[in-house]
């Protein structure tokens, strides 16, 4: 992915556009280029809603004068104004005490790019998202059904002053389905979500999923506030595991801001728990060959059996604390400058199936999704929320779904004293994570009244 073959296809110049920044004034100079085509079809309240294909293409110019950073973007193509806002930007931009990227090879064999996303008919799109409406109208009458089946296609490169010229294409495809059902005495709303970098989606899963969570949500049953053991399924896990992604970004390392910033090689969770950052995954929904700042990315255990071993750094991170970049510097959108954060959080499944880890609970709960749980400082380990979708277990069965509840839980504390389990399970997130159930105890929860 890194050879020139294949590498012109939007409408910028990079050379070009390093060259008119050299005449500028500038020392160093990146150029970002991200094109993509996406085709989203989509079901609302039983009915097609729509089915357009959009295409966008931008640049973003980084650029160094004067020992400052300078930064523009432009969605105009062909646009070469936009080295002149970069370099007028400089003068009041921050310090620049790194470099760009030094020339580096990548790895031209991830599997990213799936030509049968690319030809995937809308047709047989609008037929998919069809029958998964239909399939989930039969979960109960009256149900409304939102579908969303969507492929995308993202060309970027990476082109700097010093060497540095990368590119890759890659595809996705993704599906989410979602049930509501309003009655006068309970309102229901269950959701699943599956995605690949390739055409592997299994609409059946994903009705089978929402079904489950709908039958187990139709009764109601109240729950008494205690400290119990919770299965958290991996949407839920998700808002567990943001606060560590926190404390592990290089940025607030260097600012002296993470808890964690001192603890490299510490013990600081159980051993049961291992992270890794793993842009590599076959067909992973994150996976890339190197970052938006032209870095080699690679499979790193950032937690290992409960030790700290790394963080996630950026250039301007990996600087500051005296080391390489990690390959995790990403852009949130176009206009945002690359900072540090993970491409795909993997944490290590354990080896006993979700029905056992439930069948193995006297009381407790089973947590689906949670709603409001980023809310306070991610740094101290605190997640609260509202149970969007969380069922009672009694005696090893779901016996009905709760309602009015919160839970709180401090994962540093949890993920050292209180990890009970990890399922055999995995599945993907809509933020590109492969999380298990995670099952922990003496977990805080507060019921209305």
């Amino acid at each position: 992915m890194s050879a020139p073959e294949g590498g012109d296809r939007t409408a910028f110049d990079p050379a070009a556009l390093l060259e008119r920044a050299r005449q500028l004034g500038a020392t160093q100079a990146e150029v970002f280029e991200v094109e993509t085509v996406s085709t989203p079809v989509v079901f609302e309240n039983n009915k097609l809603k729509s089915a357009l294909t959009a295409e966008t293409t931008g640049v973003a110019i980084r650029l160094i004068r004067g020992d400052r950073l300078g930064f523009a973007t432009s969605s105009r193509p062909a646009d070469k104004t936009v080295v002149d806002m970069a370099v007028r930007s400089a003068g009041l931009g921050p310090e620049a005490d790194y470099d760009f990227a030094a020339r580096a090879p990548v790895r031209a064999d991830f599997l990213i790019h799936d030509p049968a996303v690319v030809e995937w008919p809308q047709e047989k799109m609008l037929e998919a998202g069809e029958g998964l409406v239909e399939a989930l109208r039969g979960v109960d009458d009256g149900v409304m059904a939102t579908v969303l089946v969507d492929r995308d296609t993202q060309y970027v490169r990476v082109t700097n002053s010093l060497g540095q010229r990368v590119w890759a294409e890659a595809t996705s495809a993704a599906c989410t389905g979602v049930v509501e059902m309003t009655k006068a005495d309970n309102m229901i709303l269950v959701w699943h979500f599956t995605g690949s970098r390739r055409l592997d989606l299994d609409f059946t899963a994903v009705a089978d999923r929402i079904a489950w969570l709908y039958g187990h949500a139709r009764r109601n049953v109240s729950m008494p506030s205690g400290a119990y053991p919770v299965v958290f399924a991996p949407s839920a896990a998700s808002h567990l595991v943001s606060p560590l992604s926190s404390c592990l970004d290089g940025k607030a390392v260097a600012k002296r801001e993470s808890p964690w910033k001192d603890k490299i090689g510490e013990a600081v969770f159980s051993e049961a728990f291992t992270l890794y950052d793993d842009p590599t995954l076959p067909w992973g929904l994150r996976s890339t060959p190197f970052d938006d700042e032209g870095v080699p990315t690679i499979r790193r255990a950032v937690i290992d059996r409960g030790v700290i071993r790394g963080f996630l750094l950026d250039l301007r991170s990996g600087k500051t604390l005296g080391q390489a970049s990690t390959g995790n510097g990403y852009r949130s959108t176009l206009q945002a400058m690359p900072a540090p954060r993970a491409a795909s959080l993997v944490l290590e499944p354990g080896s006993t199936p979700l029905a056992e880890l439930v069948a193995g609970i006297k009381e407790g709960l089973y947590v689906a999704d949670l709603m409001g749980a980023w809310a306070g400082n991610p740094y101290t380990g605190q997640v609260s929320g509202n149970i969007q979708t969380g069922f009672r277990i009694e005696s090893g069965e779901i016996t009905g779904r709760v309602k009015d509840c919160m839970l709180s839980v401090n994962v540093f504390e949890a993920f050292r004293d209180h990890l009970l389990a990890l399922s055999l399970e995995t599945s993907a997130t809509m933020g590109g994570q492969i999380l298990p159930h995670i099952l922990l105890d003496r977990v805080g929860v507060s019921a209305k009244g």
